[in-house]
């Protein structure tokens, strides 16, 4: 998107206003509502969980007609579901919005004449406009750990260049200014719930989202031994006809690990068929499109996707759970440690380019999150874990398939956060647990997790029986032990790789 179409072989031009043009790929759909001057236009999909059967462009123009002000997009938004990317045209004002844990991308620069460009690849920027990578990025690419089980993500808002950002979830894109606008979290958007408050709230939200999908698209759901598409499989009780099960191994050959034996035990008890998928190396006229599709996309995203393309065809829609995390407390920080660098500690990353990006993103995070009355540390996880790890992903998929996240939706998040964090600590699954038995039950008639050898079933016996629930919530010694061995191995990485690196 910029001031001008891109040059683009086959790929559509689409005018937003005078001065602003999307160049976008024909499998890309595009929507367009105006009224009263002002005008949206809609890049991917979205659905309104409290409408499901409302169409994209009803509630475009369901949205623009009481769009007075930005403040009144981002209100408007907070409760549809979908990964899209939105161009709200006002009569003062002009911006770039887009889901809730940005799982469409918005990556924008200027060029050397100062106008504004963006794109959801940021190579496509660099190779319009000549941006070399930031040596920085490269050195901190190279990290010892990303060549291990950790896979590779950028931080904060940056990318491969210098010159280019990443705008971040729950802000907006000032396309006058150039610059990114927080607006969520807001004071209030956050309230207290009992479980069974949250439950009654949240599961209707799911469960229409899923419902919405699956009458638009061709539904594949990846099931695993996990808590997070257990609570999925459980919101499509109703319409399970409509969508297909599977789940991959992590090689070619290997299928008798839980993520796989679990969901083939549990599904056929529920009359559903599941589908096990060997996990397919990328033939390499896949892998060299795969390569070019996305800047620096991973091996074993380009399996997952190859996997996926090769069972199910081009349009497949996958539907993914990650986000659902949010509501178990992932990261837990004494308070001393909320800096930059706790959370660098907290990602296992021992890099002065990690402990400086996190500390420029709490510069912002966290006077938001203290007015709103929120965990800054379940903010990371949003943001930077889902809005630029998962994020990556998602865009890596997109060679092969479409990816639907039913817990891609802010008021969903505000709803589950809501309960008292003793109820979501550690790994206690406590409320969704709840929503599970509330949605369909004879979902958990197979283990979370099952652990495969004695000694790791006695140590799960002990942290869910024992620790989880034994020790009070306000005596974090589990989690504050879990610190602990995180920082001795942070040090021991930083002792081992020093690194002083100039900027640029």
């Amino acid at each position: 998107m910029g001031p001008k179409p891109a040059e683009l072989p086959g790929w559509r031009t689409t005018a937003v206003t005078s001065g602003i043009v999307v160049t976008s790929h024909p499998d890309l759909p595009v929507t367009q509502a105006s009224h009263a001057g002002g005008s949206i236009t809609l890049l991917g999909f979205l659905i309104d969980p409290d409408a499901p059967d409302r169409s994209e462009q009803d509630t475009l123009e369901q949205l623009i007609k009481k769009a007075r002000t930005l403040a009144n997009v981002a209100e408007g938004i907070n409760g549809l579901s979908g990964r899209f990317v939105l161009i709200v045209a006002l009569p003062d004002a002009l911006a770039v919005f887009h889901d809730a844990v940005a799982l469409r991308q918005v990556n924008y620069c200027r060029d050397k004449q100062g106008r504004l460009w963006c794109a959801s690849q940021p190579d496509a920027l660099a190779d319009q406009l000549g941006f070399k990578f930031d040596t920085e990025v490269l050195d901190f690419k190279a990290l010892p750990g990303f060549k291990g089980k950790t896979e590779f993500w950028l931080l904060h808002n940056r990318t491969p260049y210098r010159e280019v950002l990443n705008l971040l979830p729950n802000h907006y894109l000032d396309l006058e200014t150039g610059q990114a606008v927080r607006y969520w979290p807001t004071p209030g958007c956050i309230r207290q719930l009992t479980i069974k408050e949250s439950n009654d709230l949240c599961a209707p939200l799911l469960v229409n989202s899923i419902r919405a999908a699956s009458h638009r698209f061709d539904l594949r759901m990846g099931v695993s031994a996990g808590i997070d598409s257990r609570k999925t499989l459980a919101a499509t009780r109703s319409f399970s006809d409509k969508i297909c099960y599977f789940s991959h191994g992590t090689t070619e050959t290997t299928l008798d690990i839980s993520d796989v034996s679990v969901p083939a035990r549990l599904l056929p008890k529920l009359g559903l068929k599941h589908h096990a998928l060997p996990l397919l190396p990328m033939p390499e006229d896949f892998k060299k499109l795969f390569d070019a599709s996305c800047i620096w996309a991973r091996e074993k995203k380009g399996k997952n996707a190859y996997t996926v393309l090769k069972n199910f065809g081009p349009d497949a829609t996958v539907l993914n759970s990650n986000i659902s995390e949010v509501a178990q407390c992932i990261y837990w920080l004494p308070k001393s440690k909320l800096s930059g660098e706790g959370l660098a500690l907290l990602c296992g990353l021992a890099h002065p380019f990690a402990i400086r990006e996190f500390d420029l993103w709490l510069q912002g995070a966290k006077p938001a999150c203290d007015a709103a009355r929120m965990d800054v540390l379940a903010l990371f996880f949003l943001e930077q874990r889902m809005g630029r790890w998962a994020t990556a992903a998602f865009s890596e998929y997109d060679i092969a398939h479409e990816t639907f996240n039913p817990y891609n939706n802010r008021r969903l998040h505000c709803l589950m956060l809501g309960v008292d964090k003793k109820y979501r600590r550690d790994r206690k699954w406590t409320v969704s647990l709840e929503h599970i038995k509330s949605m369909w039950p004879e979902v958990l008639a197979e283990p979370i997790n099952p652990q495969d050898s004695p000694w790791a079933k006695f140590q799960q016996f002990v942290r869910r029986s024992v620790v989880h629930k034994a020790i009070p919530f306000w005596f974090p010694i589990y989690p504050y032990l879990r610190f602990v061995k995180r920082e001795r191995r942070f040090r021991k990485q930083q002792r081992a790789n020093p690194v002083a690196v100039k900027v640029g």
